[in-house]
């Protein structure tokens, strides 16, 4: 199979039946989609220990079961390309690598983050399938803003994730301000680590259209973006029938 699918856990995936994409190809799942799923995916990513030690407790006694990776089996590859600083950034952004942010107004403290250091699990399962070789990537419900994007004026930092409030996730209201540019970042570093593989950015209209910040990110030549419509045409085997969106 030439094509290996990424699922985020980003609540748009409640639109798209994702156990159609059973033997479609090689598929890479995140965290607690073995509740819902058991069987789908192929492998497995959780770098939170606790989410881990879910999963080894779970891994259906190794019978259909995925390949689990936790943090110890995530590439020690730390993000940054030949020859880049860590003042660089794509033209038009003013963060990229480097986050500093806090609410001093509040009592809080200035916070700074280096996207280099950080690990998730969905950009580590993104990596993970680049490496294996495979031509083809689909990333999948990585919704990135935050839900109900579609009811927002401006970008939406509702907490956006299936399993919010359960088990082993953090069960507050918002994400943490920096997330999306960790995300972001990442995989545009991936896209530029791996030009020879063709990434396939699949999600609802309004989280790839109300990001303005994905022309900035997806500027590389190996990424298209598309709705659930065209992921379901690329199962289908209608590959030459997918318009793919601009940014």
């Amino acid at each position: 199979m030439d094509t290996a699918f990424v699922i985020g856990n980003g609540e748009s995936r409640n639109i798209f039946p994702i156990e159609t994409l059973k033997g479609k190809g090689t598929i890479y799942g995140c965290n607690a989609i073995y509740r819902d799923h058991p069987k789908l995916c192929d492998h497995i990513v959780a770098v939170n220990p606790p989410m881990h030690e879910e999963l080894a407790k779970w891994h259906n006694n190794g019978k259909e079961s995925p390949q689990i990776h936790g943090i110890g089996n995530i590439s020690k590859w730390n993000y940054i390309c030949d020859g880049d600083k860590e003042t660089d950034m794509p033209d038009g952004l003013k963060i990229y690598r480097i986050w500093r942010g806090g609410n001093m107004k509040k009592g809080g403290m200035i916070k700074t983050e280096d996207f280099t250091q950080n690990r998730g699990s969905g950009c580590s399962a993104v990596l993970m399938a680049a490496e294996s070789g495979v031509k083809n990537i689909i990333v999948l419900a990585f919704d990135i803003l935050g839900a109900q994007q579609w009811e927002m004026q401006e970008p939406s930092r509702i907490q956006n994730n299936i399993y919010k409030n359960t088990i082993n996730y953090p069960d507050r209201m918002s994400m943490k301000a920096y997330l999306k540019y960790e995300w972001m970042y990442q995989l545009r570093q991936i896209l530029r680590k791996f030009p020879d593989t063709n990434f396939y950015f699949i999600n609802r209209r309004e989280y790839i259209e109300d990001n303005t910040f994905l022309r900035w990110y997806f500027d590389q030549p190996n990424i298209n973006c598309g709705i659930y419509a065209d992921l379901q045409r690329w199962i289908d085997g209608r590959r030459d029938d997918i318009n793919w969106l601009g940014l």
